[in-house]
């Protein structure tokens, strides 16, 4: 007996217009519930800002992986930019990861902080934003954290000054605490991390040559690899973290 929650694209097209890319579609919660011998599915939209302004619109009216929304002048494109950078155009459309927090809160994810959306796991209703209560100021993280009852662990990549933030928080706190900071090898800016491994006493950062790209990030198109580019030159590195003191 138990409940499975899973969360994923559900939805692929809005208007007249069909997404080009899996990771695009709009974000659907999952529920299998077995109970002696029996199976009860359910599933229901995740209702994100992203989903709600698409369907009252019914156009794209935020970033999503690889889409841009359509600007009517150049204004607007300048105003996007701006939004860009503030965080305000990025999606908060949460199809990439549900997390059980050790308080019982149920957190559904995608790589922008914003889409870090709390639901209720028997109905499935979406409860609103999971609001991080820390200022450390950053943009996106690991879509796929590592959770126990005890702490929720994960990544803060950063584009600025490339390297990583690690980043852990107890159950029935909405602050994160730094564990400490990885600086990255290579170069242009930090390689995309979708998850990592974590020990007893140490967390694992990986460190590859799939890198993002903020010259994509500006573009109004979609490119090959979307908001990334392949640098195999900068090469690849594994960085080991003490949990108890934070030093790589």
């Amino acid at each position: 007996n138990g409940t499975y929650l899973r969360n994923g694209p559900g939805l692929w097209n809005i208007g007249d217009y069909n997404f080009r890319h899996l990771f695009d579609g709009y974000a659907t919660i999952v529920r299998l519930h077995f109970e002696d011998g029996r199976l009860i599915a359910g599933h229901r939209q995740i209702n994100s800002e992203a989903y709600k302004a698409a369907k009252k619109n019914q156009k794209l009216c935020y970033r999503e992986f690889s889409e841009v929304p359509k600007q009517d002048n150049f204004l607007s494109y300048v105003g996007d930019l701006a939004s860009l950078f503030s965080g305000a155009s990025l999606t908060d459309n949460s199809n990439t990861g549900v997390v059980k927090l050790g308080d019982g809160r149920v957190i559904c994810l995608t790589e922008t902080m914003k889409g870090s959306i709390e639901i209720d796991p028997v109905t499935l209703e979406t409860k609103g934003r999971f609001v991080y209560t820390d200022n450390l100021g950053y943009l996106i993280h690991s879509a796929h954290p590592v959770v126990t009852d005890n702490e929720f662990l994960t990544l803060l990549p950063d584009l600025l000054n490339p390297g990583y933030l690690v980043v852990r928080m107890e159950p029935g706190s909405n602050e994160r605490k730094v564990v400490g900071r990885v600086a990255c090898k290579g170069r242009p800016s930090p390689g995309w991390v979708h998850s990592f491994p974590v020990t007893e006493n140490y967390v694992v950062v990986p460190e590859m040559p799939l890198r993002y790209s903020t010259r994509n990030l500006l573009r109004a198109e979609p490119t090959t690899l979307y908001t990334f580019e392949w640098h195999p030159e900068s090469k690849a590195f594994m960085h080991v973290m003490s949990r108890a003191t934070g030093k790589v």
